[in-house]
């Protein structure tokens, strides 16, 4: 197993691809705000991950890609259904989307910051 290719990192790069696809969708929703009939879009993965933190304590079977049983990852995409429609259909709340945005972008940053600090103590290593 390589510096690069383990299971944290696999799972921590498909988290930030998750994690952008998520922000593309409140964009989406944000940008559609006016447009009549628009239904807004969810983007979920959490039961996913915690699927795969069952897990957590037995190593991950490797699978025939070398990415550590990790290729069944998926977002889950669907319409949102707690906001409420206005006349023209549109069930964008502009307070809602804003704080998914937020916490999408805290999200990002913090998976950032994980793999900026792993990058940190091989380097680290490495010199030494």
């Amino acid at each position: 197993m390589g510096l690069f290719n383990n299971s944290n990192q696999i799972l921590a790069e498909r988290a930030l691809d998750a994690v952008w696809y998520k922000q593309r969708v409140i964009s989406n929703n944000i940008s559609n705000v006016d447009t009549p009939g628009f239904k807004a879009k969810t983007v979920d993965f959490k039961l996913l991950l915690n699927e795969k933190r069952k897990c957590r304590y037995r190593p991950l079977k490797e699978s025939r890609s070398g990415e550590g049983g990790l290729s069944d990852f998926k977002v889950v995409t669907s319409q949102r259904a707690d906001t409420n429609q206005i006349l023209d259909g549109n069930n964008v709340d502009m307070e809602k989307e804003a704080l998914a945005l937020a916490d999408a972008q805290y999200q990002y940053s913090a998976l950032i910051d994980r793999l900026n600090n792993d990058y940190r103590m091989i380097r680290s290593a490495l010199v030494k």
